[in-house]
């Protein structure tokens, strides 16, 4: 049976476990050091609020993940109260695709969304992925762009 519950401080370790296999199946390599770094940034970010992580188990095993980044955002029409979330790192591992898993993760993302008074979640997406946000009322934007500094 499929569960998915938020993660807390003692989840670093698998979300950077699942982080480092989603890069990888995106074919960026991850230099030496890497998870060590990204966990220590995963622990700092699910304490201090930069980051909240939804696992998906079955049988008591992590299969999937869904992340946000929660951000202010000047008000506007479309942020009213000012608030949005960045999603990011949605993977399901390769054993458990086309079972549901992703779906199951988006839908408690944008009911923990509602439920906290976000105005828009945001994303950037894999080809292969854009039919699975269209679902759930995702769009695409043509007006975002973006100047790498690093």
């Amino acid at each position: 049976m499929l569960r998915i519950r938020l993660a807390g401080q003692a989840d670093a370790g698998l979300i950077t476990d699942l982080r480092c296999m989603f890069l990888d199946e995106l074919g960026q390599p991850l230099e030496d050091g890497f998870a060590d770094h990204l966990r220590s940034w995963v622990e700092e970010a699910l304490q201090d609020g930069r980051l909240q992580v939804w696992l998906a188990e079955t049988e008591g095993r992590a299969v999937g993940c869904a992340a946000v980044n929660p951000y202010p955002h000047m008000p506007s029409a479309q942020y009213p109260a000012g608030w949005g979330w960045y999603l990011l790192n949605v993977y399901v591992k390769p054993a458990s695709r086309r079972a549901g898993v992703a779906t199951a993760l988006l839908a408690a993302v944008g009911a923990a969304a509602r439920e906290q008074g976000v105005d828009a979640l945001s994303l950037h997406s894999t080809a292969d992925a854009h039919g699975l946000y269209e679902r759930f009322g995702f769009r695409t934007s043509v007006d975002a762009m973006r100047m790498p500094l690093a």
